[in-house]
């Protein structure tokens, strides 16, 4: 389990979701403080909350912008918010990659971004 702590800093991107790499789409997770987290979806910005307990972190997504990009972008994005939403736990893997996982297969990997 993850703290608070271990995932603000500088923003994690995403490369693989779903069992899917994300190519060359930017997609990251900034927890810019504690119970709050915002990024970019592939095409747009988006906020989110999340909440981090014992052995659970749920995230509940809130605004996200509405700029039309190509369509396999906005496949993406959707995939990824989608995800977010289905995400129940948070860990830190042994080479620093931050997995949030859930249910339905849900599995997000990113690394800081440099």
């Amino acid at each position: 389990m993850v703290t608070s702590e271990q995932l603000q800093g500088s923003a994690w991107q995403v490369n693989n979701l779903n069992g899917s790499d994300v190519g060359d789409a930017l997609v990251t997770l900034n927890f810019h403080e504690p119970g709050r987290l915002a990024g970019k979806a592939a095409c747009n910005n988006y906020m989110a909350s999340y909440t981090l307990e014992d052995d659970s972190f749920t995230v509940k997504t809130g605004g996200v912008t509405m700029m039309a990009c190509p369509q396999p972008l906005m496949k993406l994005e959707q995939q990824f918010l989608d995800a977010l939403e289905g995400v129940n736990q948070a860990d830190i893997s042994e080479d620093g990659q931050l997995i949030l996982s859930g249910t339905d297969e849900v599995r997000i990997e990113a690394s800081r971004q440099k």
